[in-house]
């Protein structure tokens, strides 16, 4: 008969001051916690890892069960807080996606053009050609495929007719807004002027697009009237202290995830926050450009400490950079990156993630409006209303030069791209002007 190991043989490989914890509590030790806190610190210097900083490989070697990952994690917790778990996050996952009640996620990649063209209507798939040979940009080609694709679902389900007409456009603009994502208005004219441009350059009379574009126009006044209910919530953000507002939510969101186990998927959704309010409040970037950085590319981190952004716009394809992050951010990020490691092991940990995203910290990246609604979780409006609080911040510092210096920092293709922001710009400096006229008048006077 095998004889039992006492907690003190257990405890043997554990180092001192969590050896001597543990055996202080031992009435109150979870049932295998003293074995598997034993194999486990066998396991990592066996590895020659780092005690405060074990890899995912020592949490699996160490847990043949998700139970006895969890009775390994609590104890280590409970009696070794200044070792890190953060590693054992994706061991975690692992045994959550083996659970039996879940089905595996399978990777999904988006269609080809090919694919999504062979889905739509036969008349439209006939008129492509004429599409694909017209003289516009590949990327204006791209996103008429994407919106044509987009109303090709809806025409297959029976909500809308083929022929490109009025009445279609309308009941196309009614199955998007019945869609449970909430198409925007803005976004069901974009998807109708696709239709237009295949339309146009496919040879459908005039009078028939007409009707669609004055559905389109509909939605876009429709999308200015919610631009004004941004002005709304941009005066409550600036009532609130604006940028003032933001860092102190930042701080909010940074002391949670200190209360937290290091391989918590609440603290590290906590640091994602964080990392999406810092970043864009240093240079606010379009949501989709941001769920597709990679650190080591678009993020990269020098030996100095400091981290610099530079990234190409998916919207106007130019590239567009912040140069050097404050030194706030930089903090925050190595903070997100660490996740309760050490701070000498930045270095290391930054080598291990270069060319992964920025955000999962894996090769997947987050969907591309995630980073714009964790951003309004945490401060209340949409990541796009921190642009428009950055051009107001600017409009405000010196209008007279305002309009180019906005188009730079947002990333605007053009400076008519910022049209509405150039005007604001010019009407300050107009009134700044006037009044300083007027001051000159009334001195005279």
């Amino acid at each position: 008969m095998t004889r039992r190991k006492t907690i003190e043989e257990h405890l043997a490989p554990a180092p001192t001051f969590i050896r001597r914890d543990m055996l202080e509590n031992r009435d109150n030790l979870a049932p295998g916690a003293a074995a598997v806190i034993g194999r486990f610190f066998s396991i990592v210097k066996a590895r020659h890892e780092p005690i405060e900083a074990p890899g995912a490989e020592s949490f699996r070697a160490a847990a043949a069960s998700e139970s006895t990952l969890a009775t390994l994690l609590r104890a280590l917790d409970r009696h070794a807080p200044d070792v890190s778990t953060a590693a054992a996050r994706q061991v975690r996952g692992d045994w959550y996606a083996m659970r039996p009640s879940k089905a595996p996620a399978q990777a999904r990649r988006p269609p080809s053009e090919e694919a999504l063209i062979a889905s739509w209507p036969i008349p439209w798939q006939a008129m492509y050609p004429s599409l694909r040979q017209a003289r516009i940009k590949d990327s204006s080609r791209k996103r008429y495929v994407a919106s044509i694709s987009r109303c090709a679902q809806i025409v297959n389900k029976g909500g809308a007719d083929e022929c490109l007409t009025f009445y279609t456009a309308y009941c196309l603009g009614e199955a998007f807004r019945a869609d449970e994502t909430d198409v925007r208005p803005v976004t069901i004219a974009n998807y109708l002027e696709g239709l237009i441009a295949l339309g146009r350059f496919g040879g459908v009379d005039a009078e028939s697009l007409d009707g669609m574009r004055y559905m389109r126009d509909a939605y876009q006044d429709e999308a200015q009237m919610a631009e004004k209910r941004k002005v709304t919530r941009i005066n409550d953000l600036m009532k609130k202290g604006g940028f003032e507002y933001i860092a102190k939510a930042i701080g909010n969101l940074l002391i949670q995830a200190d209360l937290l186990p290091d391989h918590s998927a609440r603290k590290e959704r906590l640091l994602q926050t964080a990392v999406c309010c810092a970043v864009d409040m240093n240079k606010p970037a379009r949501t989709g450009d941001m769920s597709r950085w990679s650190i080591g590319s678009e993020l990269r981190r020098e030996t100095d400490g400091s981290w610099h952004l530079a990234w190409g716009q998916g919207k106007t394809g130019r590239i567009t950079e912040a140069g050097e992050l404050w030194p706030e951010i930089a903090e925050i990020l190595d903070e997100f990156i660490l996740c309760g490691r050490p701070t000498r092991f930045i270095h290391m940990r930054y080598r291990e993630l270069v060319g992964k995203n920025w955000l999962t910290l894996t090769d997947a990246a987050k969907p591309v409006k995630w980073p714009s609604e964790r951003i309004q979780l945490a401060i209340g409006v949409p990541s796009h209303d921190l642009r428009t609080l950055a051009a107001d911040y600017l409009r405000r510092h010196n209008p007279d030069i305002a309009a180019r210096t906005i188009s730079a920092h947002l990333g605007h293709g053009t400076l008519e791209a910022g049209h509405e922001y150039s005007v604001d710009c010019t009407s300050e400096a107009a009134a700044r002007a006037w009044q300083k006229d007027r001051q000159r008048i009334a001195k005279a006077g």
